[in-house]
This record gives C-alpha cells, structure tokens and sequence, in this order.
C-alpha cells in the first residue's frame, strides 16, 4: 500500500470536504488506510454493476461518471475534479454494486479508501457521518435538479444554463465578457447534454450568430451578454 507523506498537503484525505475539520494527525490516520493510485486518460475505473468496495477520492485530473443507454451512447451525470469523491452511494446500499461507469478524462491520480474502513471512520468521528449525509442531500437535489433539465429543457436550453452556471464559477471577466475555458471535447460535451457532436455544433454556431458568444478558440468561449443570453432561456 503506498500511503502519502506526513504533510498536511499531501495528505489525500485533507483535499476532501468531509474531512476538512479533522486535525493533521486524524488525518494522517486516515491517510494510513489510503491507496494511491494513477491511471491513464481513457481508464475505466468501474462499470454499472461491478461490486462496490472503494471510496474513490480524485487527487488530480479529472473523470466522468455515467450511465451507458442502450443505444450505446453515454449520459453524462457527473463530472469530477480534484478534492470530489465519488462511490460513496453504493456502499452504504444493501445491493453493494455501483449503479454507474467512471472512467477518467484525462491522466488522474486517485486515492482509494475501503467500504470497511470507510465505515470505521464514521463510527469513530460522527461528524463525518453527517457530512456525507449532507454531501449526498445535496447530489440528489443536484442529480433532481439535472434530470428536470434532461427532460424539460430543449438541447439550446441545457448549453446555456451550462454556460451560464460554468461562467459564474470558473468564468474570467474580460473588456469583452466572461471568458470561459471548456475543457471537455466536445463529443464529451454533447453526452453531458445527452445529444450528438452535431447538433450541439450547430447550438454553439447559432448562439454566436446571434450575438450572445464568441467562440475565440476550441476550447474558448467568451459571453458577451450574461443577461441577455440568460434571458433567452424563455424563448430557447
């Protein structure tokens, strides 16, 4: 087992929310249990249905989380970034399974915790009990919140309330709007939107004709109204 250093920031445990009010040496504690691993862009890390015995901490980089149709085609359901953990859902279930794929985006670094040690921490510390509660309270209004959109939003709809909600959080404000870097390829995109390259090509062409994006680069995009743009999720 490879376990990281005695520094705080090293610790793998310390970059999670739910363990953020542990002191250095719970930490260090917990960071006894952990297993560093590394894995390449494109690794599945779990597919729906394998039996579920980690809690998956991203150290660095980046995975998807998703559900495959029966088409084929991939949905989207989350998307994670250093210090999101993930897994945590099926190993408090009965039925010990994970309900969804993870596959990484990009080369990540992860950290795994055991179901069983898992559940040794929370019996020792109840308050990470309750932040985990509170973490998955607010994946289900999350996960609510983005079927509503899946199916009551048109195509249009769902990339700009995107836009809109990565412009206000990762956004940069320039002379000429909030400039928005997209990490994501955008085949990968459009299985976030639950619809194909194309379409959502064309989406991104009409926006920009319309006067409401620029798209600078691939990978850059820059709102040149946010009020505008989100005014026209009525009309979208």
């Amino acid at each position: 087992m490879n376990n990281c250093t005695v520094s705080e920031e090293h610790i793998c445990a310390s970059i999670v929310p739910i363990f953020k009010m542990l002191r250095i040496q719970e930490l260090q504690k917990i960071n006894t249990l952990i297993t560093k691993k590394t894995y390449e862009k494109g690794k599945i890390l779990f597919t729906q249905g394998d039996l579920a015995n980690h809690l998956y901490i991203v150290r660095h980089g980046r995975v998807k989380v998703y559900e495959m149709s029966e088409d084929g085609r991939q949905q989207i359901v989350r998307l994670l970034e250093p210090g999101d953990f993930f897994g945590e859902l099926a190993l408090f279930m009965d039925e010990q399974y994970y309900f969804l794929t993870a596959e990484t985006l990009e080369d990540t670094g992860i950290c795994l915790l055991s179901r069983d040690d898992l559940k040794k921490i929370m019996h020792q510390n109840p308050e990470i009990s309750s932040r985990i509660m509170q973490a998955l309270t607010e994946r289900l209004a999350y996960a609510e919140k983005f079927i509503s959109n899946l199916t009551l939003q048109t195509i249009e709809q769902r990339l700009i309330t995107w836009l809109l909600i990565m412009g206000e959080k990762e956004g940069v404000v320039t002379p000429q709007g909030i400039r928005l870097t997209i990490n994501l390829p955008r085949h990968e995109l459009a299985n976030l939107f639950g619809t194909t390259r194309e379409t959502l090509s064309r989406k991104f062409s009409k926006l920009q004709a319309e006067g409401f994006i620029t798209i600078t680069s691939p990978k850059q995009i820059v709102i040149l109204d946010k009020l505008k743009l989100h005014s026209t999720l009525k009309e979208a």
